[in-house]
Order: structure tokens, then C-alpha cells, then sequence
């Protein structure tokens, strides 16, 4: 059952042969999975040096910038870009409040007033919204320039969505703290730090967070309505909603871990918000977003743009489902 692990070779666990098969079938296989890789990268460069200029917008200049005039919902963005640049200024120093713990290059005791699990979780969170935050302010500036325009009501819901945001933020890095310094009493996990790593925040501030994701996912679908009435169900913008909605529904994995869950399978829900949610849904959106972008600046062309988010979409949800199973050695798998 435990495959003899841990490895140990003083009480005679060694590697039994399943693990010692699926072991050399797995490096196979990962060299058979990276000639394919290349061999597709190549014919795709020769596809897009015949494609290029076939249906690719002018080079973005300094006088077509000149010539741009903003949407209300695209100045709204802009503080999403000013908030999401202040978190990473506090990641980075509680970052540097982590490190301090372990060197204490002051001599100060600081650990006496933020404990080290308090600038950790919060050195986590603050990487994962403030880019959660950039990307979710490009997805909703590139809205009016994939529609042509800017549907009513547009405004107020980007200003809502920042709004919540903002309490989740907020909620983070007070009740991570209060949490763990006992503060919180019986609360500490609604509202203060539910102890796994990755999904720190208290659980009303991960509904909250839930719902601003859910939000987002509207403005988005209302941005590319248009384009979901055309008959290319799969044209680059709607692969922004399409990607959006799996986001949404995969971050529901990290409502399943509670203190009665047995660890094994919370854990492994936790490992689907990092691997699916994050490492995987996330980065397809990722490649939609920079594709179109790149689309607008005139440096690649539509159909170009549309066959990398193809290939992205294969080798991130493929690798992704595939990279949840290394953390199955929690219950002695290879």
C-alpha cells in the first residue's frame, strides 16, 4: 500500500518495482512529450511567417497612442493597476519581514510583533491578488476594443468589483493577523486564517473573493456578448469568458477544506486551486489576454494569435491535471 515509502533503506524500504516501472515509463514518456512540443513549435513558426500580414492590424505607433481616447470603464482601471502596484510594495516587505525571522539581520525581535506566520501568509495572499488584480483590470480595459464599444451599466459594475476588491484585501491582512495572535476567538477561521497554505484568508473574505471572481465574470461576458452571438464559438474573444467561468468554478475547490476534513483529501483540493486555478485555467486566460494584446499593438496576427491560445490551452490544462498528481504522495503514490 505505501509503495515502501518513505525511502529508507536501513529498514529495508526500497523501491518496489511498480514505482520503479512507472518511474522510467514516466521519463519516456516526458522525452517522447517534449520532441512533440518541438516538432509542433516548428511547423507553427512556418505557419505564422506565411500568415503574418494576412489579416494583422498596423503597427501600434506613438501617434496612433496619440490619437487613443480612454472609456469611462478603461479610466476605471487604473486604479486597479495603482492598488495592485501597493500590494506588491507590501509583498515584498513582508517578504523581507519573513526573511528577517530567519537571519534577523537587525538584531530586532520583530517576531514578537508580527509572528512569522502572519508575514508569510500574508507575503502568499498579497502575490496572488495583486496579480489576480492586474489581470483582471487588463481583461476589462481590453473590453471596449474587442466590441467596438461599451454596454450600459458597464461602469458600475468595475467600480462594485473594485469595491469588493478592496474588503478583501482589507479583510485579508487584518484578520491573518488577528487569527493566528488570537484574537478572533471561535471566529478565527471565518474571519482570520484557515490555516492552508495558499488559502490563508478567512473563509467570509474567500466568499467575498468568490463573489467579486463571479462579478468579473459578468462584466466579461457582458464585454463580449457580440462575439458570442457570431458563429465562431471559439474566436479569441470568447475564450476570455470561457476561461473566466472555469476560474470561477475551479476556485470552488478551496471551499471543500474544513478542520474536520480528513487532511488527505483537503489537501488535495488545496493542490487543485494552486495547480487548476492558478497554474492552469488562470494561465490560459493569461495567454488570451497578452495574445490579444499583442493582436492590437499589430505584432501578430489574428489567426496566429488564435493557434498559440489553442496550443497554450493543451499544454497548460494537460500539464496542469497532469502536475496535481505529484502531490499524491500523500497517500504513498509516486
Amino acid at each position: 500500500y505505501t509503495h515502501n515509502w518513505p525511502f529508507d533503506p536501513i529498514a529495508g524500504n526500497l523501491p518496489s518495482g511498480p514505482v520503479t516501472f512507472w518511474s522510467v515509463l514516466g521519463l519516456f514518456a516526458l522525452i517522447l512529450g517534449l520532441g512533440a512540443i518541438l516538432f509542433l513549435r516548428g511547423r507553427f513558426e512556418l505557419r505564422m511567417q506565411k500568415d503574418e500580414g494576412d489579416d494583422s492590424r498596423p503597427f501600434c505607433t506613438v501617434g496612433s497612442l496619440d490619437g487613443f481616447h480612454p472609456t469611462p470603464t478603461q479610466r476605471a482601471t487604473y486604479k486597479f493597476f495603482a492598488v495592485a502596484a501597493l500590494l506588491f510594495v507590501l509583498q515584498v516587505t513582508a517578504g523581507l519581514l519573513t526573511i528577517h525571522e530567519f537571519v534577523n539581520f537587525t538584531g530586532i525581535d520583530i517576531g514578537r510583533w508580527i509572528p512569522i506566520t502572519v508575514s508569510r501568509s500574508w507575503h502568499l495572499q498579497l502575490a496572488l491578488l495583486w496579480i489576480s488584480t492586474c489581470w483582471i483590470a487588463a481583461s476589462i480595459f481590453a473590453l471596449p476594443m474587442m466590441s467596438g464599444g461599451e454596454r450600459r451599466g458597464q461602469l458600475g459594475l468595475v467600480n462594485l468589483l473594485f469595491g469588493l476588491l478592496v474588503i478583501v484585501v482589507t479583510g485579508m491582512l487584518i484578520g491573518v493577523y488577528l487569527g493566528p495572535t488570537g484574537h478572533l476567538g471561535d471566529q478565527w477561521r471565518m474571519f482570520g486564517n484557515q490555516g492552508w497554505e495558499f488559502v490563508e484568508l478567512g473563509r467570509a473574505f474567500q466568499w467575498v473573493l468568490f463573489a467579486a471572481l463571479a462579478l468579473w465574470g459578468v462584466i466579461v461576458f457582458r464585454g463580449v456578448l457580440p462575439f458570442l452571438r457570431s458563429r465562431d464559438k471559439w474566436a479569441l474573444p470568447n475564450w476570455l469568458f470561457y476561461t473566466i467561468a472555469c476560474v470561477v468554478v475551479l476556485f470552488t475547490s478551496g471551499f471543500i477544506a474544513t478542520p474536520e476534513t480528513n487532511f488527505a483529501i483537503a489537501d488535495f483540493w488545496r493542490w487543485s486551486v494552486i495547480h487548476m486555478w492558478v497554474e492552469a485555467f488562470l494561465e490560459v486566460f493569461t495567454t488570451v489576454v497578452v495574445a490579444y494584446h499583442l493582436y492590437l499593438m499589430g505584432l501578430v496576427s489574428w489567426r496566429s494569435a488564435t493557434a498559440v491560445v489553442y496550443a497554450a490551452t493543451i499544454l497548460f490544462l494537460g500539464s496542469g491535471m497532469i502536475g496535481i498528481a505529484h502531490n499524491f504522495y500523500w497517500i504513498a503514490k509516486p
